[in-house]
């Protein structure tokens, strides 16, 4: 997520932009950006405090949908492809892109081949070869081990493992264009196989989720106390330790409860950096005189989703009511201060294709919204409240707990409701506990409607969320939502490297969005990010790990953090 004060064009992710140029003739970025700050060379040493707000869940690859463990995770294992500071994807313990030129991609989309760095290590030092990743996907796709994400990996058909263990070649049972974007960044990252082979499967989160024991990142754990910090340490079996990295010594992921502690931290000038900061508290950053404020394009987009097993929820109308009745205009410049866009379907600007700038979104309309629900038999009871069939409309509605912005978003949301007759009773969650088992268990009564954040990272598939195939406990389609018209465009859009043409289809699924009512999409976010003057490049980006997308690179003046 990479943006710096001030308007800049969006980024847009690598497989988007130019995936057709990569696919069909083979050029492919290369190098990583300079990491020396002008007028003098890198200085290595120092740790860097993070203030991470929210407790991570589980820090194992694919093991959480929660965006503050990427961040750890990015820190941790090292991917076979990492999205650079600008969304575009780079050969990471991979040594290339594949392309169909340099026979990593079959013309149909369906063969796949990655080839693996020789000498790669985990933390321990034993060799990190092919059958770790082959190994990895197999362990995702088991369901003791509940991955979050399975899109890509229910599609393999078979594997085959060179002889010297340095290339994969994946056969798929379907066409499938973003399959490298699967494979990117550390919270998709291979998982050591002779670590975890002996294990059940369902006991490996339990073990080592917060406390990873090997790994392969710039970083490897030296102290995890959940609920106050995580300390990683220079992991010396890093695949580019040659080359100098990681420069700091370590970095310290402080578990922080709330924004105002974060606000306090800043002041005191106990933390390097913040991320996804409360945009009610953009003055008081600004304020900072030791620090710098970084606003950017972030691919999130805020919505409310509806729990699909509530039986009133599986009403279109009601859907489409909740719909008209949200001021998307003022949630923007009221909740968020006017740092976002608003948005009424799951692709924002940072997308492309992806995002569509001409379409037609819901207007707010209270007085529409209440004839929609009076002609669909939803009638209003002594205290307001809609009924029909002996369903009532009456709601929990729930998000991250200590998040003041999206506190605002409820209360003004919650009002337009109560004037179509749709109570709403707010009621919100720590993160770990949110995404970890209310979202996952869809029970209605306990979740109906949920507001949360979500991206697609470096590519626009949006099939994690919204494919019938994953739907809890096989992924994190934590709308419930199964429609097999949806599930056949969904389909068709992973089939095709053109952009253009994948931009119909996603148009098509967005229309679909918007006369079904599936969510309820508010705005895309602009997010807020923080460091210290004396760090050095520090450069969110608009996808992935957002703040740490390029933490090995990350260092200070002099080789000492400037936290006091």
């Amino acid at each position: 997520m990479l943006q710096t004060p001030g308007r800049r064009v969006p980024i847009v992710s690598f497989f988007s932009f130019i995936a057709v140029v990569l696919l069909f003739t083979g050029c492919a970025p290369q190098g990583t950006p300079t990491t020396n700050k002008p007028g003098g060379p890198v200085q290595k040493g120092g740790t860097w405090v993070v203030d991470l707000f929210n407790e991570p869940d589980s820090l194992i690859p694919n093991a959480s949908s929660q965006t503050f463990a990427y961040l750890v995770d990015q820190s941790l294992y090292a991917p076979l492809f990492v999205g650079d500071t600008e969304g575009h994807i780079q050969p990471g313990i991979a040594t290339e892109l594949p392309t169909t030129e340099n026979g990593g991609i079959s013309s149909d989309l369906k063969t796949w081949t990655f080839k693996l760095r020789p000498g790669l290590k985990w933390s321990d030092g034993q060799p990190l070869t092919a059958e770790d990743v082959d190994f990895t996907w197999r362990l995702w796709m088991n369901p003791k081990f509940a991955a979050a994400d399975t899109v890509a990996f229910r599609l393999i058909e078979s594997t085959q493992i060179s002889s010297d263990k340095l290339s994969i070649t994946f056969k798929l049972k379907e066409p499938y264009a973003p399959f490298i974007a699967s494979w990117t960044d550390g919270y998709h990252a291979p998982m050591p196989k002779h670590h975890f082979e002996s294990m059940d499967p369902s006991e490996i989160k339990k073990a080592e989720g917060l406390n990873p024991k090997v790994v392969s990142g710039p970083f490897k754990m030296k102290e995890s106390k959940p609920g106050v910090q995580y300390v990683v340490v220079r992991n010396e079996n890093y695949y580019r330790a040659s080359e100098g990295y990681p420069y700091l010594d370590s970095v310290v992921f402080r578990a922080v409860p709330n924004q105002d502690t974060i606000l306090k931290d800043l002041q005191a000038g106990t933390a390097d950096s913040a991320w996804f900061l409360d945009v009610t508290k953009l003055d008081a950053y600004k304020a900072l005189q030791d620090y710098e404020v970084v606003q950017y394009q972030s691919s999130y987009y805020e919505a409310i989703h509806f729990n699909f097993n509530n039986p009133a929820l599986k009403d279109v109308n009601v859907r489409k009511a909740i719909n008209m009745a949200i001021d998307r205009d003022e949630l923007v410049k009221t909740a968020r201060l006017g740092q976002g866009k608003p948005l009424c379907v799951d692709h924002g600007p940072a997308y492309d294709p992806g995002y569509q700038p001409d379409i037609q979104c819901p207007k707010f309309d209270i007085d529409g919204a209440n004839k929609l629900l009076d002609q669909a038999g939803w009638v209003k009871g002594s205290d307001g409240v809609r009924q029909k069939n002996g369903l009532r409309l009456e709601f929990q509605y729930s998000t991250t707990a200590k998040n003041r912005w999206r506190e605002r978003d409820q209360l003004i949301n919650q009002d337009n409701f109560k004037k179509i007759g749709i109570k709403v009773n707010i009621s919100n969650y720590p993160a770990n506990t949110f995404f970890g088992s209310l979202l996952p268990e869809g029970k209605p009564g306990k979740y109906d409607l949920a507001e949360w954040g979500s991206s697609y990272s470096n590519d626009p598939n949006n099939s994690s969320m919204y494919a019938c195939s994953q739907i809890p406990p096989k992924g994190q389609n934590y709308n419930f939502y199964c429609d097999p018209e949806f599930d056949k465009l969904l389909a068709q859009q992973v089939a095709t490297a053109d952009k253009e043409k994948r931009q119909q289809i996603f148009n098509q699924l967005h229309q679909k969005m918007i006369d079904d009512a599936v969510i309820a999409s508010m705005f895309a976010l602009v997010d807020l990010a923080v460091h210290k003057k004396g760090t050095n490049n520090y450069k969110p980006s608009p996808f992935g790990p957002s703040e740490t997308i390029n933490v090995w690179e990350w260092w200070c003046d002099g080789g000492k953090c400037p936290h006091s």
